[in-house]
């Protein structure tokens, strides 16, 4: 048989905020792959499927060990945080496939899935509905000044910014650095939603602004949605408006 790899966004990880085909997908995969903590989350469609689990840092193994199932004939779903195109697995997997030259033995799909800028600003209420963008604040894969260039021009732009990775204990200062370049361009009554845990049973949502942002209760459990020049608090949701004549 021809082997199948699918790279699956599992949206914020649980079962109901997943599309449909990402949960019928997993179903009908021999083997899954994954971040252990991803893999956690799906766990109750597993069933009997062998499960290949590898903690942060292991995105080499965990794409060479699928494609090493996939190449004996089985179906094998690698799972992802949000969508397995944005900060995910699927350009590496893709990549590799190449180099190995097994694409006239594979199959590779990509299922896309719900990233956290969309899941968070449902939470918050409309903070995007126009031009925006992702950055990511982790230094693994990009350089630091390179994070940095691209949140100045993104301010500068004036984009609503969703911040992924905001901060752990080995990068305690990258977000105030981020938020001072960010701060030249914004005035302090921005609004700022930060979400933690987002559609867990731990979740947290602070509504604020770029004055009142208190970092040191930020950690990479976190979203960061900060609004434009456009974007302000009805109550409770972070709406950024379109420019509709109402």
């Amino acid at each position: 048989m021809r082997g199948q790899i699918f790279v699956i966004g599992i949206g914020p990880g649980r079962l109901e905020n997943m599309t449909v085909k990402a949960v019928e997908v997993i179903k009908s995969c021999d083997v899954i792959a994954g971040y252990k903590v991803y893999v956690e989350q799906v766990k109750d469609l597993l069933e009997d499927k062998k499960v290949i689990s590898k903690g942060m840092g292991k995105e080499i193994d965990r794409c060479e060990m699928a494609i090493e199932e996939a190449v004996k004939g089985k179906t094998v779903g690698i799972v992802c945080s949000g969508d397995g195109g944005l900060y995910g697995m699927a350009g590496l997997l893709i990549e590799l496939v190449h180099i190995k030259q097994l694409e006239n033995e594979l199959d590779v799909e990509v299922v896309s899935g719900v990233t956290a800028a969309i899941s968070c600003g449902a939470l918050l209420g409309a903070p995007i509905v126009e031009d925006f963008c992702t950055i990511s604040l982790s230094d693994y894969m990009t350089p630091y000044e390179k994070i940095l260039k691209r949140i100045e021009l993104a301010s500068k732009g004036d984009f609503v910014i969703a911040l992924y990775n905001s901060r752990s204990s080995k990068r305690t200062d990258y977000l105030d650095e981020a938020l001072s370049i960010i701060k030249k361009e914004r005035d302090d009554n921005i609004p700022v939603g930060i979400i933690r845990m987002a559609y867990r049973e731990e979740q947290e949502i602070v509504r604020t602004d770029l004055a009142h942002i208190n970092t040191k209760e930020v950690d990479m459990f976190c979203t960061i949605i900060i609004g434009n020049k456009q974007t302000k608090w009805i109550n409770e949701f972070m709406v950024t408006s379109r420019g509709y004549n109402i």
